[in-house]
């Protein structure tokens, strides 16, 4: 399960997971009103059917109807969460979230559930976030009433069997040990532990074997159980259903399967403490990050703004503080050489009643030399937003791009839109569920003055992040130090002298903000059709089967060159030149994103640059031409030039320091290349790329690129003509459309095994084994697909419930060029390698037992959720517009793969499944590749022997 407390959102870190959810601390929305009365606001182009209503046990329900869906989904989210954990079992809410999914009177099968919507193409998940737990799955939608039986009685009659006790301290254990090493957690515990020490921050929110025990006055099996009594109430519980069923067939199930939840009328808790007083502002902290990480952010502290919801200060400081525009903070910092990004978050409930609006800046090496002058410029910029800042033409465009947002963007899925409801409806009145971010109501000014006002530079908490901060104390249970010292007047005085050097200005008007539409055009293509092909260029279109009339597109161009893939330091060159490219059209990106208008460029699959860009179709054109030219005309500065290296080479040095099973899986993903260089071997190799190397090999590439461009949406023949022709003019190359360079793979072969052991420098130990079968085939891709919905909660169940071997225990498909494949992981911190591996390699062959007892009939429901999934219309146009990508960037011009894949899994048989476990994972038949990474935990035991 994820304890999904919410992260620093730093501009260079990535922490991966579902979704991350703020402290959530205002009092339940009294509805005034019958729920079921209220009308909720939805977007135009939304056409699912919703409703609300209120059980007669308190609990709130949201109810999303929507036919076309194959997937049904839900989410009950309780008022409670680590905030209210007792001192004296911290983490309890989080060690409590695991052990609901144990068992019940009616289904005391532990991790039953979990089996039941595995086996049924879904899955099942909870976090526990400051004040709420959040519980959600997803499954086939014909299994719908039988899943909420399964899952409503988490909260009737839990067994919470004292057998499991100790296996999920275990498991909340290994899920700590997983984090305690990862900048992000040490920097959100920071906050806690630099906080008032009276507020709930300040605690340890995960828990560990120390923190969940029994002590002398605590039994940790009576907390747990009276922790649930005291909370999990019906009347603190908000539900949301989505599926395929009406909205009346809905509420049915709603009614059936949560009336019987207890209401204890439990008050919502809520958290009044403050989390920063007088004591704690005004402060420096020094945070020694554990990867390279040179980040400077400021917090100025702020007051709770949710009840200005509907007038959003916050988003209108957000909107101006984070502009790309020349003359603004970031434009500016970036045009000086200090900073590579700045951004902004704005969370006023961090730690309750209060929060933060945080800029955080990305240095550069002159940036971390110079952050005086970068404090300084933070505060000057801020200064200008509160004296000059507040303007109505502003608030008015604000208003006018929010409303264009909601009424185009796209549908969620399911899962995704089950959890945000039960979330929101803590927050907000049921009438304003689906469009409360995008909602502006009357302009106030005066909240606006209010919120700006709070941003005092001598109330600021400045954080210094890099490798080298001196620090001086530990991180209570994480692995980072800091050091916190108060900022003091000399300091102030210092950077205001600096800061007037710096003269700003504020953001015009968005120019990209336009009502108009393009005309709908005729539905031709059902699948991608090559409009033209000739030396130089290619081009696909196709239209929207499902969202035509939307009038969106997608357009995604492909620079490909066959030289990139010739050496490492070409394919290092293509890296740093995309990052070159990203900073130069970022004011372009930005201003096009406010207006859902979304651009994008990265290196893909191939290794050759892509510029994808999507929205109404109307200023795609425009848009697609100026990426173009600006990539064209590439300023390749020496500036730019050594923040590309810098950039290129922290990313490659904090690969190292990532989670284990995530280095397991990119060194897996190396392996299977033909072209296998190492990130060490990047390094290196960017370490002898010259200013004039980079140049000449921008000019090659420029002039003999072959555009490749997909479209999907709302163009004619004509116009993908006109835009393809348009781009190679300006990308003249003649490379035949033939000899388009495409990824190319290696597997091992059978009898060869492919070994990588590595030591890394976390705790924690992984092995990851694969197999490969010696060809493509659907059918027995098919056959994996199969398999593995059924096999991997077999083995979750057994290596991670039964017997706590790691935290991280799964198994997947794993296929590489059509070529079936299938891979098991085990990430742990209680067992050496070759402990993982024996125990891998028993539950694998002992499987047989469990596929000798499978039933024709437990296999059905599982080839069928699959089936359902592929051929499930796509939730929105962006969805339906990545259906053919990957086959036009891999060259695969049939683009039929999702009709080979349903057809080939309408065959698959028990039989099937026997036969494909036996030659894949038993006989030897198969290729093999394995990965062991060796962490600090068991540096001084082997590696586990060969297969």
């Amino acid at each position: 399960m994820l304890n999904m407390q919410k992260i620093v959102l730093l501009s260079c870190l990535l922490i991966g997971g579902i979704g991350l959810s703020g402290a959530q601390t205002t009092k339940a929305v009294k509805q005034a009103v019958n729920p079921e009365t209220i009308t909720l606001v939805k977007s135009q182009n939304d056409d699912r059917q919703y409703s609300a209503l209120l059980l007669d046990n308190g609990m709130q329900v949201v109810l999303v109807s929507d036919p076309s869906l194959e997937n049904a989904a839900a989410s009950l989210a309780v008022g409670v969460g680590s905030a209210q954990d007792p001192k004296n079992q911290m983490g309890l809410a989080h060690y409590l979230e695991h052990m609901l999914f144990l068992g019940t009177e009616k289904y005391p099968e532990p991790s039953g559930f979990m089996k039941y919507t595995q086996a049924n193409g879904g899955m099942t998940n909870a976090f526990t976030a400051f004040d709420r737990t959040n519980y959600m799955f997803q499954i086939n939608a014909a299994k719908l009433d039988e899943a909420l039986d399964r899952f409503s009685d988490y909260f009737k009659k839990p067994t919470f069997d004292p057998h499991y006790s100790d296996k999920e301290r275990n498991a909340v254990n290994n899920e700590w040990s997983l984090q305690k090493a990862q900048d992000g957690w040490n920097l959100f515990a920071l906050e806690g532990v630099t906080a008032n020490p009276a507020s709930p921050a300040a605690k340890f929110n995960i828990g560990n074997l120390d923190t969940l025990k029994d002590k002398p006055d605590s039994e940790l099996q009576k907390a747990l159980k009276d922790f649930y009594q005291t909370y999990y109430s019906a009347n603190i519980m908000k539900l949301t259903l989505v599926g395929k069923q009406s909205l009346p067939e809905l509420k049915a199930l709603a009614i059936k399967h949560f009336s019987a939840v207890p209401n204890k009328n439990v008050e919502l808790p809520a958290i009044t403490v403050p989390g920063l007083t007088k004591v704690q502002i005004g402060k420096a902290l020094h945070y020694q990050s554990i990867k390279d990480m040179k980040v400077l952010f400021i917090d100025f502290p702020i007051q709770s703004t949710h009840k200005d919801w509907r007038s959003k200060p916050d988003a209108y400081i957000h909107q101006l503080l984070t502009s790309e525009e020349p003359g603004t903070l970031c434009k500016e910092l970036r045009n000086l050489g200090l900073a590579k990004n700045v951004t902004a978050q704005i969370d006023s409930e961090n730690y309750g009643p209060d929060g933060y609006l945080r800029v955080m800046v990305d240095l550069t090496d002159a940036g971390l030399q110079q952050q005086d002058k970068i404090i300084a410029a933070i505060f000057n910029y801020v200064d200008l937003i509160r004296k000059k800042g507040i303007n109505k033409s502003y608030y008015t465009e604000f208003k006018a791009i929010a409303e264009k947002n909601f009424n185009y963007g796209p549908k969620p899925q399911p899962l995704n839109q089950a959890v945000d409801l039960s979330m929101a409806q803590f927050k907000y009145p049921v009438a304003h569920l689906l469009n409360s971010d995008y909602y502006y109501g009357k302009y106030n000014p005066a909240a606006i003055k209010k919120l700006a006002k709070q941003l005092d530079k001598k109330r600021a908490r400045i954080w210094y992040v890099s490798p080298d901060e001196k620090v001086d104390q530990k991180i209570p249970f994480f692995d980072g130090s800091y050091r916190i010292e108060n900022l003091t007047s000399a300091d102030f005085k210092r950077w205001e002298k600096i800061g007037k050097e710096f003269k700003f200005n504020l953001p015009p008007l968005n120019d990209l903000l336009s009502n108009d539409a393009a005309a709908i055009v005729e539905n031709t293509y059902k699948k991608p059709q090559q409009i033209i092909s000739q030396p130089g260029v290619e081009a696909f279109l196709v239209h929207s089967q499902h969202y035509h009339q939307e009038g969106n597109a997608a357009i995604d161009l492909q620079m490909n060159v066959k030289f990139v893939q010739d050496s490492i330091k070409n394919r290092t060159m293509s890296y740093l030149l995309n990052d070159i490219y990203n900073k130069q059209t970022m004011s372009l990106i930005d201003k096009a994103s406010r207006v859902s208008l979304n651009i994008s460029s990265s290196i893909n699959a191939g290794h050759s640059q892509d510029i994808y860009i999507s929205g109404y179709s109307a200023k795609l054109p425009l848009l697609l031409d100026k990426m173009v030219t600006e990539y064209v005309n590439l300023n390749i500065s020496p500036e730019a030039f050594n923040q590309a290296i810098d950039s290129f080479q922290q990313s490659m040095e904090n690969k190292r320091k990532d989670h284990v099973f995530r280095q397991s899986l990119s060194q897996l993903g190396r392996m299977v290349s033909v072209i296998q260089f190492t990130d060490e071997e990047y390094i290196t190799t960017s370490k002898t790329v010259t200013l004039d190397e980079i140049k000449e090999y921008h000019a090659n590439l420029v002039k003999n690129t072959l555009v490749r461009i997909l479209v999907v949406g709302n163009f004619t023949d004509a116009q993908v003509k006109e835009m393809a022709l348009t781009a190679h003019k300006k990308l003249p190359g003649n490379t035949a459309p033939e000899e388009r360079a495409v990824n190319r793979y290696a597997l091992p072969l059978a009898g060869k095994p492919a070994l990588f052991r590595d030591d890394v420098a976390l705790a924690d130990s992984t092995v990851l084994q694969a197999w490969f079968m010696a060809a493509k085939s659907d059918e027995q891709q098919a056959q994996v697909e199969v398999f593995d919905a059924i096999f991997g909660n077999a083995f979750f169940t057994q290596l991670r419930t039964n017997e706590q071997l790691g935290y991280v225990v799964f198994s997947s498909q794993y296929p590489v060029d059509d070529v079936p494949g299938f891979i098991m992981l085990v990430q742990s911190s209680n067992t050496d390698l070759s402990g993982i591996k024996t125990r891998m390699d028993k539950f694998r062959k002992d499987y047989q037992k469990q596929l000798d007892v499978l039933t024709e009939q437990e296999v059905t429901p599982a080839r069928d959720a699959i089936i359902a999934n592929i051929l499930q219309k796509p939730v929105d146009f962006y969805q339906e517009a990545n259906w053919y990508r990957d086959e036009f960037i891999s060259g695969k011009y049939t683009f039929d793969k999702r009709d080979r894949m349903a057809a080939a899994l309408k065959k698959v048989t028990k039989t099937d499944l026997i036969k494909i476990y036996q030659s894949l994972l038993l006989k030897d038949q198969s290729a093999y590749a394995e990965v062991q990474m060796r962490g600090t935990n068991f540096k001084d035991k082997p590696f586990a022997g060969n297969k």
